[in-house]
């Protein structure tokens, strides 16, 4: 069997609501694909150069020059190293860490007789090194802070042991000249990091832009396609519709089994305007067509009339299935043997088919079988000589994680059996849901 419909393939407007995405800060740095990228890769070598260096300077410098032990200086500026590495990954955890090592530094050489820096070098190149880092990778804020934890440390040990800076006026010019080295530094990496997140940040703005713009364009091209079904395909149910109604009062003497074919008729293009006004409302993203109810297993008997209506010998055998399976398989279900019968009505006129639907354990069970067409009528084509119909069918049946068996039958007919899960798969999500209450058959 093989048809020439065709389904809708966008996202409804209620999903693409969805997808917009919250405006966010985002660090330079932050994502994997900035990761990956080679300006930031070499950054990241020069920090871990810097840091091995900052090591096997210091360590040496703290245990000669300042005479702490040497367990103790390799454990200090270790710590100062490996704080300055984390610092773009953990940028607040190494800052405490890297102070508080500072801190013990500074309380260990506190005795010593190196003046006049109230820090080690080591410790306020360590310095320089962490606020340039978090100006470049985190908020301006973060840097700051550490800026006035780490000068704020400096008086705290000057004024823990006074005489060991006198005069005054010699650790006072150092100070000055420390803290304001580290705060230029500090100034500089600030804005260029800031200038770094603009940069990202307009980057995600030109994407947004960008996404909405495509999104317009979707939802006018729905309602491009909505507005010629209905001026095309729904004009002309809808004189189906009235020509099939009028008939018996047009035309005199009309046999009983004649107005009884006018009213099946009327009948099924009243169907097929209420489904094409579904449609529509779902291609111009209607909220009323997103709770319009859909076919389910129940409305399968006044199909099958319909079709016996139309001259083909239709028997629906409708096994016990109970109502806790899944809508959307009740809504395949239903399509398929929908797209069947129509295969039916449009290949093998008059041919008698078999419908029989019910469980097969955890999975429903739907197949659809005709005989040959009596003769005389026109022959069936080849299947799948190039329409969507069954190809549509297995993308609503691949959806819910079910199989579809079709081919010929030893007697000429034809045989679809599909089998679904009774419970949604894990594919079938929401994205599924709205694409296969688009489709029309």
């Amino acid at each position: 069997m093989t048809s020439d419909d065709h389904e809708p393939s966008s996202a409804g407007a209620p999903a693409a609501r969805d997808e917009r995405r919250a405006p966010r800060r985002r660090w330079p740095w932050s994502t994997r694909r900035e990761w990956a990228t080679w300006p930031v890769v070499v950054a990241r070598l020069v920090l871990v150069v810097i840091a091995a260096t900052l090591f096997a300077v210091a360590a040496p410098v703290t245990a000669v020059v300042y005479g702490v032990p040497v367990p103790l200086a390799l454990l200090v500026t270790a710590v100062l190293s490996v704080s300055l590495g984390l610092a773009p990954v953990l940028p607040r955890t190494a800052s405490v860490a890297h102070l508080v090592a500072v801190a013990a530094l500074g309380v260990m050489t506190i005795g010593g007789d190196v003046a006049p820096w109230p820090l080690p070098v080591t410790a306020i190149i360590g310095v320089g090194a962490l606020v340039v880092v978090l100006g470049v990778r985190t908020d301006w804020r973060l840097t700051a802070a550490v800026w006035t934890a780490a000068t704020v440390l400096t008086l705290a040990l000057v004024a823990a042991a006074p005489s060991r800076w006198e005069p005054a006026d010699v650790w006072a010019s150092t100070f000055v000249v420390s803290a304001g080295s580290t705060l230029l530094l500090a100034g500089a990496a600030v804005a260029i990091g800031q200038r770094r997140a603009v940069r990202v940040e307009l980057a995600e703005a030109r994407r947004d832009v960008e996404l909405e713009q495509e999104r317009r364009r979707t939802v006018e091209e729905r309602a491009r396609i909505a507005r010629e079904l209905h001026d095309v395909v729904a004009h002309s149910m809808s004189v189906v519709h009235m020509q099939a109604e009028s008939a018996p009062y047009r035309v005199q003497d009309l046999p009983p089994e004649a107005r009884a074919e006018f009213a099946a008729i009327a009948g099924t293009s009243r169907t097929a305007l209420r489904e094409m006004r579904q449609l529509l409302g779902t291609l111009r993203g209607g909220a009323d067509a997103e709770r319009a109810p859909q076919p389910q297993l129940t409305d399968l008997p006044d199909l099958v009339e319909r079709t016996r209506a139309a001259g083909i010998p239709v028997t629906l055998h409708l096994d016990a299935v109970d109502g806790d399976a899944d809508r959307l398989a009740q809504l395949t279900a239903y399509r398929v043997v929908q797209e069947a019968l129509g295969n039916v009505a449009r290949h093998a006129p008059g041919a008698s088919t078999v419908v029989t639907i019910g469980r097969h354990g955890a999975a429903l069970r739907v197949e659809v079988t005709n005989s040959a067409p009596p003769a005389g009528t026109v022959a069936a084509p080849p299947p799948d000589e190039g329409g969507f119909g069954l190809a549509g069918m297995r993308e609503r049946v691949a959806a819910l994680g079910g199989t579809v068996e079709h081919g010929p039958w030893p007697d000429g007919g034809f045989r679809v059996a599909v089998s679904l899960p009774t419970t949604p798969a894990p594919a079938a999500s929401s994205s599924s849901m709205t694409r296969a209450d688009e489709e029309q058959p």
